[in-house]
């Protein structure tokens, strides 16, 4: 989970395309724990993503 927050707050600076993609595929698999607060809040740090966008 650290890798994916780490590439998240890499994102939220350089918005690479590619690294987008491969985030979003990350987060999708999380999609079962989308209630345990750590998944949460990655759902949410990407939503910001994709509305800043």
């Amino acid at each position: 989970m650290a890798s994916l927050t780490e590439a998240i707050a890499e994102l939220e600076t350089t918005r690479e395309g590619g690294g987008m993609n491969i985030v979003f595929g990350a987060a999708g698999e999380l999609r079962p724990w989308r209630q345990e607060p750590l998944v949460a809040e990655v759902h949410d740090r990407l939503f910001g993503l994709m509305t800043a966008a």
